[in-house]
């Protein structure tokens, strides 16, 4: 079906054909994924049996541009797909896209509350309140929460030991904490149960017997487990220069094996001797830090690494909770404290829900909780939720679920998906590597805890029509009463880069990402494979050359001249970028980052051979199907922010390098965008004087600043004679 159109590879054609059990894709960037979802969507709705038409499909995104690119690939597919069998049922679908169910997230809870809101009891016309209302409305609710807290008397003397010492700014002292809080709440699916299990841990006689105490020695042990790792890698570095030295053996007894004691008194339960243990610990003197025998980058990198295992071992045992006297000491006052924070929180989220009730909004999280509310059986939230009515109505309309960025879920939507989702039709695809949004809530661990429970090669059978295959399914779970394993695919086959820069990045990845600080392995399934080659060996670059390059630019002594560090650049010969401003606020000083710029300004220019010689390398042009040089278009420079760019695109022109950089004020804010809407603004009313302005300054009219001062003034006359 959707394979006669693109070549799949091996991995992406069974993600796409695979059924009877949820399906989870891990694909890094480049590896197809996108292609891979669309073609699954498609391979499905081809397949009347099982999926009547596209509305049958929910597809999920985290933005509204993945949601359109999505729609358009789908389109795109099931166009080709049409093209080649004239099947009138897939033109059908093609008519139907546009209306099918493919969307962000937030998105589908609106539409979802909007269609059943008098399920809710709210207003239909609720709007969505922006981020910076969001926040004053926060501010406000705080502010009213602490006033309501202090005419409180009974919480009086509990909010005087919250209080005390500490920083009461509402903006990014204390207070702030309670919205914080709130925040954090937003990602549960049941705030009500946290409220309970915060109140009933904080009242505990003996939290350490809890599951917060539980916890507590969890988190103890994972950080031993990764200080044990540091030190072991730090050995091994030292092991595999072969200076045959005796550190390796000092580290061992004096920090391996009592490390290694702790963990295992942790695991048994022993918490009394373990916490004696760790506080009586004593560092053997004259310990070692930097390897002897052993010199330059390596030595530090062992020294650093070493070291950074030592401090963060010191201030483990440090913790108050080791303390013996800790329950005595700090137990009852912090259980106090825990309960009024507790109080306050609450109080906050109903002053908030208040102020959004008062202007009938919602924001996103609201979104996520109200469809939640319609999903779930009422009060299953508390134990294990269960599907509604609404839910079991949504199965039945909804024969398959697509996610699509799946790593950057919470817990409130995964239960939103649980929900809707039935026995083997949800599908998945993300890349734990790229959660980027975890300061907003998402967990990647639901990724990877599904990815555990997972396996290559479920026991089912997958082979037939998919008719067949989904008829075997549900008969074997209606007779075996079980739930089938998800499949797990690895896409690893990568489309964008060449084997050279994929080398680099396996061996980046394999070295950092480990499972005992990563919680999962970059082993042999998450390593990037190239999935094309150079079509003539003849035209393809010179296999030996590198295509990753490091370039370290050490920082000269306070001995060398401005003009000595300036000359750095020059290589014997003039250059433009030596001519650039390398003077900052009148001072004969280049800063590190103007340095990192002339820099990249004359590898730029190597690279393209600026001074009229040959390319320095040649590049495929898919468009054309042929190799070619490279060229300016070709070069992109990639920064953690644009708030220094100035730098960088300063040096480059003035190398001669041609640059364009968007404004860190975002697309709409851009010169050429302005000048457009204000030209359509001015055409709407010809009496916007400012937009009108703006229109003559622009490309369109090319009128100066003094131009415009002139027609100013003689305005300013024209009306002086009026009055007159």
């Amino acid at each position: 079906m959707a394979e006669k159109s693109i070549k799949w590879t091996e991995q992406q054609r069974r993600a796409i054909a695979a059924r009877g059990s949820d399906v989870l894709v891990t694909a890094s960037a480049g590896t197809g994924k996108t292609a891979v979802l669309s073609g699954r969507c498609v391979d499905i709705v081809s397949d009347k049996s099982i999926c009547p038409d596209i509305w049958s499909i929910l597809v999920l995104t985290f933005t509204d541009m993945a949601a359109e690119q999505m729609r358009s690939r789908i389109a795109e597919q099931l166009r080709a797909v049409f093209s080649e069998s004239g099947d009138r049922h897939l033109g059908r679908q093609l008519i139907l896209l546009q209306a099918a169910d493919i969307s962000t997230i937030h998105s589908f809870c609106k539409r979802l509350i909007t269609e059943y809101f008098y399920k809710l009891g709210i207003d239909p016309g609720f709007r969505i309140i922006d981020g910076d209302e969001q926040r004053l409305l926060k501010a406000e609710s705080l502010e009213r929460t602490i006033e309501w807290a202090w005419r409180q008397s009974n919480l009086r003397a509990a909010l005087e030991q919250l209080f005390y010492r500490r920083d009461l700014r509402t903006t990014d002292g204390f207070l702030a904490k309670i919205i914080g809080l709130s925040d954090f709440l937003d990602g549960v699916a049941s705030r009500q149960s946290w409220y309970e299990r915060a109140s009933r841990l904080a009242g505990a006689v003996n939290p350490l017997a809890t599951e917060l105490g539980q916890k507590q020695k969890q988190i103890l042990a994972d950080r031993l487990q990764r200080i044990l790792a540091q030190i072991q890698y730090a050995v091994k570095l030292y092991e595999s220069e072969n200076t045959g030295g005796d550190w390796p053996r000092k580290w061992q007894k004096g920090f391996v094996e009592p490390i290694s004691g702790y963990i295992k008194l942790l695991k048994s339960g022993d918490w009394e001797k373990f916490s004696d243990q760790i506080r009586n610990y004593q560092r053997p003197s004259r310990f070692e830090y930097k390897p002897r025998g052993l010199k330059g980058p390596i030595a530090e990198i062992i020294r650093s690494t070493a070291e950074n295992a030592r401090k963060s071992f010191d201030k483990l045992s440090e913790l108050a909770v080791l303390n013996p006297d800790y329950l005595d000491r700090v137990g009852g006052s912090a259980g106090l404290q825990t309960k009024v924070l507790v109080e306050l929180v609450k109080k906050f989220d109903r002053f908030y829900s208040q102020a959004k009730g008062a202007i009938n909004g919602l924001d996103f999280a609201d979104l996520e909780h109200y469809a939640l509310k319609l999903l779930a059986e009422e009060g299953s939230l508390e134990e294990k939720p269960t599907p509604s009515e609404t839910a079991l109505a949504l199965r039945d309309r909804y024969k398959y679920i697509f996610v699509d960025e799946y790593q950057d879920i919470n817990p409130v939507q995964q239960t939103i998906l649980d929900m809707l989702g039935s026995e083997g039709n949800v599908f998945v695809v993300g890349d734990v590597k790229q959660s980027i949004y975890a300061w907003r809530g998402a967990e990647p661990d639901i990724f990877i805890k599904q990815l555990r429970r997972a396996s290559a090669e479920p026991a089912d059978a997958r082979t037939g029509t998919s008719a067949e295959r989904f008829d075997r399914f549900t008969a074997l779970s209606e007779v075996e009463g079980l739930s089938r394993k998800p499949l797990r695919v690895d896409l690893n086959a990568n489309f964008r880069s060449p084997q050279g820069i994929l080398d680099f990045v396996n061996r980046i990845f394999s070295r950092i990402m480990t499972g005992s600080f990563a919680e999962i392995d970059y082993d042999e399934s998450a390593m990037l494979k190239a999935a094309t080659e150079y079509k003539s060996k003849e035209q393809a670059p010179d296999a030996k050359r590198n295509v990753v390059e490091l370039h370290i630019l050490d920082e000269p002594d306070g001995s060398r001249t401005s003009e000595d560090r300036r000359s750095e650049f020059d290589s014997g010969e003039p250059d433009p970028v030596r001519n650039s401003t390398a003077v900052s606020n009148g001072l004969n000083v280049i800063s590190s980052r103007q340095r990192q710029a002339v820099m990249i300004a004359q590898r730029i220019r190597q690279m393209v051979a600026a001074g009229g010689e040959k390319a320095e390398f040649q590049i495929y042009d898919s468009r054309n199907d042929k190799f070619r040089d490279v060229e300016y278009r070709d070069i992109v420079i990639l920064m953690r922010s644009l708030a220094k760019k100035n730098d960088f695109v300063e040096a480059l022109r003035l190398a001669g390098v041609p640059v364009s950089c968007e404004a860190v004020a975002g697309y709409f804010e851009t010169t050429e965008i302005s000048d457009l809407l204000s030209m359509l603004k001015v055409l709407d009313n010809p009496q916007r004087d400012i937009e009108l302005a703006g229109v003559l300054r622009g490309p369109f009219f090319k009128v100066s600043d003094t131009e415009l001062a002139k027609i100013k003034a003689h305005n300013n006359k024209s009306e002086d004679r009026g009055q007159k």
